[in-house]
C-alpha cells in the first residue's frame, strides 16, 4: 500500500484560520478539530490507495537555537487542547502518527520517507522544504489548494519547471533564497535564476563560495553573496531536513465507542462515527528500513 504523509501542524493552523469562528455551546474553539477531520476524510477519499500517517512537531527548538529569529514573524495561537484531542481521535482510527522531541514535522516526514523507502510516498504539505525530498518514481510532494491556487503535485520535473533547480539541489537554493514564511533571510536583491544557476552548478553553499571568483557577477551580486556567507551556513541548519530520526510510529486501533465522546466534546454532528472509522480501514504493508538508534520519545506517553 502507498503512503500519504501529512504535515499535521500545517492542517491544524490552516483549519484554525479557516474556521476560527466555530465555537461549541460552551464556548470551546472547535475549528482546528472540525477542519482537520474534514480534510482527513477528503484526503482518504481522494487517495484511497494510501495509508495516512500524520507527522507532528514536538517542542521543536533545534532551529530556534541555531537562529533566534526563526519563525519569529508568526503570531502565537494556543491550540494545545485541540491538538491533544486530535491525537486521541486518530488513536481510534486506522491512521498512523509520529513525532520526535526537539524536531519539526518536516524532519519527521523526511525520516519517515527513509523508513518507507520501498513504498510509493506522497507528502501533503504547504512547506517548500518538502521539495528537497522529491524523487521520481517514489516521492511526490502535494501542495494543498490555497485560494485560487489548485492543489499541485510536484515530481522532479515540476520542481525544475517552477524553480529552475532540481530537488537534489533545492537545499542549496533555499539557503541562498531564504524563506519569508519562516523568517529565513536570503541574499538581498539576488535574482532567483542566478541563485538557481549557482545551486545547480555547485550544489552546496560552501562550494559556491569556493568558486565565487570564477563566476561573472556584477559587483553588487558578488558583494551581496560574500556578505551573506555566514548566514548561508546558518541557513543550512534551518533548511536541510534530518533523515536519521529513529521514530516511534503509532497506528490507531479503530474504536467507534472511544471516538464518540471526542466528537461530542466539539459538537461535531456532521461526522458519523461509524462511517468515519470505516473510511480509514485499509491493510498496512510497510517495509521499514533499519534506522540509527537515537533516543525516541513517544507521542502517546500517558500523562
Amino acid at each position: 500500500m502507498d503512503n500519504l504523509i501529512i504535515d499535521g501542524f500545517g492542517i491544524v493552523y490552516s483549519s484554525h484560520y479557516a474556521f476560527n469562528s466555530l465555537l461549541t455551546s460552551t464556548g470551546l474553539c472547535s475549528g482546528s478539530v472540525y477542519g482537520f477531520l474534514t480534510k482527513m476524510r477528503t484526503l482518504k477519499n481522494n487517495y484511497p490507495h494510501c495509508h495516512l500517517t500524520i507527522a507532528w512537531d514536538k517542542e521543536a527548538t533545534r532551529r530556534k537555537s541555531a537562529f533566534k529569529e526563526y519563525k519569529s514573524n508568526r503570531s502565537s495561537v494556543n491550540l494545545t487542547e485541540q491538538i491533544s484531542d486530535l491525537k486521541k481521535i486518530f488513536l481510534n482510527l486506522n491512521v498512523s502518527q509520529s513525532e520526535y522531541e526537539g524536531e519539526e514535522a518536516d524532519d519527521v516526514i523526511a525520516s519517515l520517507i527513509q523508513r518507507y523507502a520501498e513504498n510509493q510516498i506522497y507528502i501533503y504539505s504547504a512547506d517548500k522544504d518538502m521539495f528537497q525530498l522529491v524523487k521520481d518514481g517514489s516521492v511526490i510532494a502535494i501542495r494543498p489548494k490555497r485560494g485560487k491556487h489548485l492543489e499541485k503535485h510536484y515530481d522532479e520535473e515540476k520542481v525544475v519547471e517552477e524553480y529552475n533547480v532540481c530537488p537534489q539541489n533545492f537545499v542549496c537554493f533555499q539557503c541562498l533564497r531564504g524563506d519569508k514564511i519562516d523568517n529565513i533571510p536570503g541574499v538581498p536583491r539576488a535574482p532567483s535564476k542566478l541563485l538557481a544557476y549557482l545551486s545547480e552548478k555547485y550544489r552546496t553553499p560552501s562550494n559556491i563560495y569556493k568558486h565565487l571568483d570564477e563566476e561573472k557577477l556584477t559587483p553588487y551580486q558578488k558583494k551581496a553573496l560574500l556578505e551573506f556567507q555566514e548566514q548561508a551556513i546558518i541557513n543550512m541548519q534551518l533548511v536541510k531536513l534530518r533523515t536519521d530520526l529513529s521514530l516511534d510510529v503509532v497506528t490507531g486501533n479503530p474504536n467507534v465507542d472511544a471516538l464518540v465522546p471526542l466528537l461530542d466534546k466539539y459538537e461535531i454532528r456532521s461526522i458519523n462515527p461509524d462511517t468515519y472509522v470505516a473510511t480509514f480501514t485499509d491493510v498496512l504493508s510497510f517495509n521499514a528500513r533499519t534506522a540509527p538508534n537515537f533516543k525516541s520519545y513517544s507521542l502517546f506517553d500517558e500523562e
